[in-house]
């Protein structure tokens, strides 16, 4: 059994070897063509679509919307078909949505364009993440993931830089390259999973409904927590610039530099934290260290416009300090414990239904939550804010550790390493 067991080893090996250096290429390119136009997409829909800014965010809220619901079906070809064929055919529809910014005209045509932005935005991650996991070795897939989340920062860098020089000229003809650019590099993305060999990536035919995805408590509740802890980028995104601005007397400029404070961090320190959260006891304690120290970031944007220009400042860097360790463990987490939840034979729906907890803080809930209820209470709201989340600190001593769903499901006994009721004393 040994003799025969280990040229399969080598060749799994082999295979992992190889395939890792495409993903993380095609992670560069994808993520340079996204950030080629996320920086400026405000500025191009204002500008140059000629849209007020309501009207842009009730349309990216409700293709947020749109896109949670489309998770259900995109979920059930992933079971069926696998992850590769289906991330094709998302990268080939995204291409096509970003050519079609260029002939936008007014609101309803927005709005289709950016509904198909947020549907294959949403679906491609998790589609890639299941790639990786039934390529690479359980072992490995953290550090994986690791790795190519510092590769999709540094292609966020890289396309922000390249539109920062493409719009110096000022001309709203400069965006045009822009989303041209983005929609190449998709295509590009696609021709590079299609070429790849695909060695038995799809999960087993007809196995996960969407009833049963529904059905399924832990998959639900862990969604739900997951949308919580995740309110960092809402935070950051949106609460944190709008706050610097409007409540404390520190200059605008510093909000691109404390941004790059975050980045940086993020790629020189997600892959050297995944220790952290390689483990499924460790990622259940990283998400409770993430809800804990939102809760502080959030204490720490409350006390900001008590002080001075300096004072303020220093207290914001620490504010988005605390947010970077929160968006490294939380994401570096949901990786560990996202797989172990999800049934071997149903891994792509499984993650592509749960990454929908991403778009509702991002796009639907979050937004709404900061600039409704946080930034019009002030201090109060984010004191608010950072009482929720302390809760959210102490789930994991509440509710049992996420497990995979079809064992647990069955009642038969927990796979190795992982913690049915919950994490240890």
């Amino acid at each position: 059994m040994s003799t025969s067991s280990t040229p399969g080893r080598r060749e799994h090996g082999r295979d992992y070897r190889q395939f890792l250096p495409l993903v993380q290429v095609a992670t560069l390119i994808e993520w340079t063509g996204t950030g080629l136009f996320l920086a400026v997409s405000t500025i191009y829909f204002v500008k140059v679509a000629h849209l007020s800014t309501s009207s842009v965010g009730i349309g990216l809220t409700i293709g947020g919307a749109v896109a949670i619901v489309a998770a259900l079906p995109i979920a059930r070809l992933a079971g069926r078909f696998g992850p590769q064929p289906v991330l094709i055919g998302v990268m080939l529809l995204r291409a096509l949505a970003t050519v079609g910014y260029l002939g936008v005209a007014g609101w309803w045509s927005f709005l289709v364009v950016v509904t198909l932005i947020a549907v294959t935005e949403q679906s491609s991650p998790p589609l890639v993440q299941a790639y990786v996991g039934a390529r690479a070795p359980q072992s490995l897939r953290a550090k994986v993931m690791a790795v190519q989340r510092t590769v999709v920062n540094l292609g966020i860098s890289l396309g922000g830089l390249i539109a920062g020089v493409a719009l110096g000229s000022g001309s709203p003809d400069a965006f045009r390259p822009l989303l041209i650019g983005g929609a190449v590099a998709y295509v590009i993305v696609a021709v590079v999973f299609a070429t790849a060999r695909d060695r038995g990536s799809a999960d087993p035919v007809g196995t996960t409904g969407v009833r049963e995805l529904l059905k399924d408590w832990r998959l639900l509740g862990f969604t739900a927590y997951n949308a919580l802890v995740s309110l960092w980028m809402p935070v950051l995104n949106v609460a944190f610039p709008l706050w610097l601005v409007t409540a404390t007397e520190v200059p605008e400029r510093y909000v691109g530099i404390l941004y790059a404070v975050n980045t940086v961090l993020c790629i020189t320190l997600q892959y050297p934290l995944n220790r952290c959260y390689n483990t499924t006891r460790r990622a259940w304690w990283s998400y409770a260290t993430a809800a804990a120290l939102l809760s502080g970031g959030a204490l720490a944007f409350a006390a900001a416009p008590g002080f001075g220009a300096d004072g303020a400042l220093l207290v914001l860097g620490g504010a988005v300090v605390l947010l970077t360790f929160a968006e490294l463990l939380q994401v570096g987490a949901s990786w560990t414990l996202s797989f172990e939840l999800a049934p071997e034979g149903a891994r792509s729906a499984y993650l592509v239904l749960f990454n929908t907890s991403r778009t509702v803080a991002n796009r639907v809930a979050g937004p709404v939550l900061m600039t409704g209820v946080v930034l019009a209470l002030g201090t109060a709201g984010w004191i608010a804010l950072a009482g929720v989340l302390l809760l959210g600190a102490f789930v994991p001593l509440v509710f049992p550790t996420p497990g995979r769903a079809d064992q647990v499901l069955r009642g038969s006994a927990s796979p190795r390493g992982i913690v049915t009721k919950g994490p240890p004393t």
